[in-house]
This record gives structure tokens, sequence and C-alpha cells, in this order.
């Protein structure tokens, strides 16, 4: 595999100004991109290009893949690292940057398809003799089974919703009657 010299990060502000000082730190080229909101900013300042990639509106500047893989081409730079949030856990990201030869800083693509879907990445833990904590083994249909569940593992018990990212969903529960009051939340 050829060395990396040249790394877009696709973020911005905290995140960008770190991958960017550990590029500097590695000898590696970094490229910002930016937002026309963010021209100014100190990753911006920092790194060894900028490029603007879009209005300030991070879903048609910092989630537009196809401003980012031009950016990516553009400036020459063998790999993408996306930070995180944005396009961080995004799979059809990672694929795009694969296909057009760029190395995605990050989980392949079929790993992240499976953090999608919190019931399934629980199964293939267990499956490769990870530790995981206490709880269903699948998606819980109902409250009912939801009750059955806590009470065989003991409260407090988290409700997590199968798909939901970043904490949405999640709910915490310490009795029987706030389970059933919070399960509609959490399944919504």
């Amino acid at each position: 595999m050829t060395p990396i010299e040249k790394v877009l990060i696709a973020n911005r502000g905290e995140i960008a100004v770190r991958v960017i000082r550990a590029c500097r730190e590695l000898g590696i080229q970094s490229v910002a991109v930016y937002s026309e909101a963010d021209a100014h900013s100190l990753p911006v300042h920092l790194a060894d290009e900028a490029i603007c990639i879009g209005p300030a509106n991070a879903r048609e500047s910092y989630m537009n893949t196809s401003a980012i893989i031009s950016a990516a081409l553009l400036s020459g730079a063998q790999a993408v690292h996306p930070g995180y949030g944005f396009l961080s856990e995004n799979a059809d990201f990672a694929e795009v940057c694969k296909d057009h030869g760029l190395v995605f800083i990050g989980p392949p693509p079929e790993v992240l398809r499976l953090f999608h879907d919190k019931a399934e990445t629980r199964l293939e833990m267990k499956r490769a003799g990870m530790p995981v904590i206490p709880g269903s083994d699948g998606a819980v249909r109902n409250v009912a089974e939801a009750l059955r569940i806590a009470e065989a593992i003991g409260y407090p018990v988290m409700l997590k919703a199968k798909a939901g990212g970043g904490g949405r969903g999640m709910r915490k529960a310490t009795s029987p009657s706030e389970l059933q009051r919070l399960w509609p939340q959490a399944a919504s």
C-alpha cells in the first residue's frame, strides 16, 4: 500500500483541528473543507489547503458527498478522515470513497452498515466472543416483552431504538411503571 501523504478532513471546528494537528505530527499534508460560514475558521487557517464545499447549511456542505469527494480528488488527497458526526458513520459515504480510490479513515462500509442495526451488532459481538451487557437478544417487539426482559435482568434498564444514533431514542427506566411510560418515547 502506498503511504498516505495527504488527508482531506470532512468535518469542521475542533474535530478538524485535532485531525490537522495529528496529520502535522505524522508529516502528512491536510486539506480542510469548509462551508461559506466557516471561511475564516481555525481549521481553514491551520490546514495546508482549504476548499469551500458549499453554503452554511451542513446538509449542503459537510454532508454533501459529491462536494467532499470532488474536493478530495481535486486536492490530490489519498484519504478522507470524516472526524465524528456528519458522514463518519455513513456506510454509503465510505463506499463512495472506496469507489473513487480514496482511503476512508474509519470502519469499512460493511461494518458501518452493521452498526446501524443495534440488535444485529449485539448478536455479532456475542458471536465473536465479545462481552456484552445483559439485555435482549434481538429487537423487542412490544412493552410486555420489554417488561419480561427487564424483570429477568433487573432495573435500571436502558431502552434503545434499534436504529437510533447519537443517543436519540435512549431512555433509562428504573421501574416497570417507568418502562411502560417511556416505551412509546423510545419507540418513536
